[in-house]
């Protein structure tokens, strides 16, 4: 296990990286007071002219089986998802003329370093892997309005960001410079440690796992990640 501080969006950053939610992984449930939390914490920093704004841990496990850098996100999805959807919401709003930033390439910086790889099919070129149901709402989220998934968590807090955004409390490229702000401190799992032990402790503060869950997890995280999603299913 190894640990150090870097700034989120270094983690997030790279087209050829990719983020996967493992199956065992519950969906995501942050609400929109969560995103407004985030929100407000990202205009103090401007505001405050702050140089940084601590952002929690990120506990990951480097998947070498895949084709590209992907990493398995132990702890730490709803964040890593809440700042995809704001990201998104951003390059939407640039993309659709609603807001122009100063910024010349900072819609193509959002989105080809942070949302997707632009050298991949575009079935597989978004980097975020959210579990089943959170998968195909985020997806949605990349086409016509007419398409959101509306019922979904995912949905919800992008309308919000999208919503909020076109406020202006700070400007677009002053939300950007924001979100550069966030640290985090990343803790990278190899392949030694048990990630089973370390995702029950994670979560041992919070609504306990039951012994179908920690069942299901043990099975599932001793398996290669290319068979976890099938015997999920199954």
């Amino acid at each position: 296990m190894k640990g150090s501080e870097c700034k989120f969006v270094k983690y997030m950053e790279g087209s050829d990286k990719r983020f996967v939610i493992p199956v065992y992984q519950r969906n995501y449930d942050w609400k929109t007071d969560n995103c407004k939390q985030l929100y407000d914490d990202l205009v103090k920093i401007i505001k405050g002219h702050r140089k940084s704004h601590f952002f929690g841990s990120l506990v990951s496990v480097y998947n070498p089986d895949g084709h590209n850098e992907e990493f398995l996100i132990i702890d730490g999805q709803q964040r890593l998802t809440t700042v995809s959807l704001l990201f998104l919401a951003m390059y939407n709003l640039i993309d659709k003329g609603v807001i122009v930033p100063e910024t010349a390439n900072l819609k193509q910086r959002i989105f080809e370093e942070y949302l997707v790889d632009k050298w991949k099919p575009e079935d597989t070129r978004i980097k975020l892997k959210p579990v089943k149901n959170d998968q195909t709402a985020f997806g949605k989220l990349f086409s016509d309005p007419t398409e959101h998934i509306r019922e979904s968590n995912l949905t919800v807090n992008y309308d919000y960001f999208y919503d909020r955004i076109q406020k202006q409390e700070i400007t677009i490229d002053q939300l950007y410079d924001a979100i550069c702000c966030l640290e985090i401190i990343n803790i990278r799992l190899d392949m030694d440690d048990n990630p089973q032990l370390i995702f029950e402790s994670l979560n041992s503060t919070g609504l306990d796992l039951s012994e179908g869950d920690k069942i299901r997890n043990f099975i599932l995280m001793g398996l290669p990640s290319k068979e976890q999603e099938d015997y999920y299913e199954k």
